[in-house]
């Protein structure tokens, strides 16, 4: 595999130059790749083998088809006018690395076809880029070719007017933004690596154990005495920790229906059990295991108005450099406990970072997000261990009847930690095995 492989400083605003060092085993070249929010949705970036140790991952626009559908109408000549909504925002042209949306009518086309099959090619009168929506033109006053021809490619008894009632199919033409490189979200977590292709394919998957894999939050590579600042701080986890479980809220990814304009409100909506008010379909990654640092309860009750008592915790915890947690990330205690992470600070001497500060916050009773299912591939239908469940004979999993496994985490033999060669996500290997 690849190695030192850096996120350079481009010179074009939008765009981020990498740079790594050849890998002999890659006879083919090299693929690309981008996650957001977490290290596993890998995307890849280059369409064909790159051959080259250098990529400039910047922003570019396709040209795209769209049929339009009947529910895509805004308006039909209900009030005089004729107009659509495009699926995504139209995008005019790249300068100097940025994107700019469509400021003129000629950057969408408009192709109509009538019941006997003709087409004809209109210009619109309108295009509102952030709306996503295209206007008809309606004035045939001065129509095309003079006095002397039709007046409208489509009209009722008022040639002055256009219907395009008549028109069976309308398709639009223009560009959408393929890949836009987002260098103006502050701490956005984003990151990169590059897998090399032999004879026989991609030597291994991306972000594979002993992959280089880069993020964009740091300006420099750890070194050996920060490594032993992390490891130091690992020890401690080691020793305090409590292990839990952790979910990476989504910000990138499919819309969910409650948020579409066809189908939703515009904002998430409550209770949905596709995105859990995220937005995006799924709403998190996760769960993962790793070591939570609660430094005391912060448990307060009060009583509401409803004469209830309302219990809220706010605290203070920590983490060392990995994982990247952001605001709006979950805590999942074995306590069935649900805490929102909020106030992240990082500490980042040299452009490394070293340490994550946050506060966490549990979730009031009723938050949609305690309806997030987290399959930890752990039985919990009976405690103690020795007791059979019902499912003892009938499901292959539970031949001998289980239980409710009472475990440590870090005596399970399929969660491997740092006494192992693949630690898990959010986890490095201890100090006296990075050299090796």
């Amino acid at each position: 595999m690849i190695s030192e492989l850096l996120v350079i400083n481009s010179s074009y605003v939008g765009s981020r130059d990498l740079w790594w060092v050849d890998d002999p085993e890659a006879t083919r070249g090299y693929n690309i790749y981008r996650a957001y929010d977490h290290p596993s949705n890998w995307k890849k970036l280059n369409k064909g083998t790159w051959r080259g140790h250098f990529w400039r991952d910047q922003a570019y626009l396709e040209e795209v088809e769209f049929i339009v559908r009947q529910q895509d109408w805004v308006e039909q000549g209900e009030l005089g006018r004729w107009g659509f909504k495009l699926p995504e925002i139209p995008y005019s042209n790249i300068v100097a690395t940025r994107p700019m949306v469509a400021n003129n009518p000629d950057d969408v086309k408009i192709v109509l076809t009538d019941m006997f099959n003709n087409k004809s090619e209109i210009r619109p009168t309108e295009v509102r880029a952030l709306d996503q929506t295209v206007w008809f033109p309606m004035d045939n006053t001065l129509a095309k070719g003079g006095a002397v021809s039709d007046t409208a490619v489509v009209s009722t008894d008022n040639v002055a007017v256009a219907n395009y009632a008549g028109i069976q199919e309308v398709r639009a033409f223009f560009k959408r933004l393929a890949n836009y490189v987002d260098i103006y979200t502050s701490l956005a977590r984003q990151f990169y690596t590059v897998v090399g292709v032999g004879d026989g394919g991609e030597i291994h998957k991306p972000g594979a154990m002993g992959a280089p894999v880069v993020n964009t939050q740091e300006v420099d590579q750890i070194t050996w005495e920060y490594k032993e600042m992390v490891n130091r701080n690992h020890w401690v986890f080691e020793q305090v920790g409590e292990p839990a479980y952790i979910m990476f809220r989504r910000t990138r990814g499919e819309p969910c229906g409650c948020v579409r304009p066809e189908s939703g409100m515009g904002t998430p909506r409550h209770g949905c059990k596709v995105c859990f008010e995220t937005g995006v379909v799924g709403g998190y990654y996760g769960p993962y295991d790793f070591l939570y640092v609660p430094p005391d309860t912060a448990l307060v009750r009060e009583l509401d108005e409803g004469g209830g008592i309302k219990a809220t915790r706010e605290s203070k915890s920590y983490l060392t450099n990995t994982p990247i947690v952001q605001d709006g990330d979950l805590i999942i205690r074995r306590t069935g406990e649900r805490l929102v992470i909020h106030g992240v600070t990082y500490k980042q001497p040299r452009g490394i970072l070293l340490q994550q500060d946050f506060g966490v916050q549990l979730l009031t009773e009723g938050d949609t997000r305690y309806l997030i299912p987290v399959n930890t591939g752990l039985p919990t239908i009976y405690n103690p261990i020795y007791r059979d469940t019902p499912d003892q004979g009938i499901d292959p999993l539970h031949l001998k009847g289980d239980g409710e496994p009472i475990v440590n985490i870090r005596e399970q033999p399929d969660k491997p930690f740092e006494n192992t060669i693949e630690p898990p996500v959010g986890r490095t290997v201890t100090f006296g095995r990075i050299q090796n």
